[in-house]
């Protein structure tokens, strides 16, 4: 008796499980290779952005005819932007008040708190 239910009800639904797990997983790794795919796209457009951000002041700097001195202060100029533009970007990103009020929490604890 233990045979033939095994037989017939468990050893069907342990492959429907296998099945699954195995669609599952065929899913997670065509994921995982979209993703990878994307992060490279990514690395390789930042490199290129970044590249071109060092090279055209780089390029300004070295062969445009200005003075020694005017050459330092659009090199400080740039630096300068360079800095605090991200800077300025990551702490307006970065803000837990902000955070707070685009994901509803906020809105989560009031109601908790009523």
């Amino acid at each position: 008796m233990f045979d033939w239910l095994k037989s017939t009800y468990l050893e069907p639904s342990l492959k429907m499980v296998k099945l699954r797990a195995a669609i599952y997983y065929l899913e997670g790794v065509k994921g995982a290779h979209r993703i990878l795919i994307l992060i490279c796209l990514l690395v390789f457009m930042i490199t290129l952005v970044g590249a071109g951000l060092v090279m055209i002041p780089l390029a300004l700097i070295l062969f445009m005819p200005w003075g020694p001195a005017t050459k330092a202060v659009v090199g400080i100029v740039i630096g300068t932007v360079y800095l605090l533009v991200p800077a300025v970007a990551l702490i307006s990103l970065l803000s837990e008040k902000r955070w707070m009020r685009l994901t509803g929490a906020t809105d989560v604890l009031r109601k908790l708190a009523d």
